[in-house]
């Protein structure tokens, strides 16, 4: 599955989220009630707002478990989908590993996958962006 190419960043000007974050498992519980606030700002909420939380969750979470550096999150509104996007510090590449039922772990990139309209990983000198746009 390739999934590296670019994250386009035309957006609208609305309210955004751009944070920086240890990779505590406490962070993820705060960034998800700041995202939830968002979202209700953009007035986004049932099943659109649920696939991005969960998004979210699933891509802080492999920072928090994998990377374990500081990280940078970004949520923004861009027309009819929301984008976030996670830089942490870490140059190993992300691994899609293939479905097991079997496993309860091992699921977050092929769920990221089926919920967005795309999804990426841009390395660079300093770590790695994993993005995803999500319709809403």
């Amino acid at each position: 599955m390739e999934v590296i190419r670019p994250m386009r960043t035309e957006c609208e000007p609305a309210p955004r989220l751009d944070e920086a974050h240890e990779p505590t498992p406490a962070a993820t519980a705060e960034i998800r009630a700041a995202v939830r606030a968002l979202l209700a700002q953009w007035r986004i909420v049932g099943t659109a707002a649920e696939d991005v939380l969960l998004v979210v969750h699933e891509l802080v979470a492999n920072v928090v478990d994998h990377a374990r550096t500081p990280f940078r999150l970004a949520v923004k509104l861009c027309g009819p989908v929301v984008k976030v996007s996670v830089h942490d510090e870490s140059c190993r590449p992300i691994v899609v590993r293939p479905l097991d039922p079997e496993s309860t772990r091992g699921r977050g990139l092929p769920l990221i996958a089926a919920i967005a309209d795309c999804w990426g990983c841009q390395e660079q000198p300093d770590g790695k962006t994993v993005w995803a746009a999500i319709p809403v």
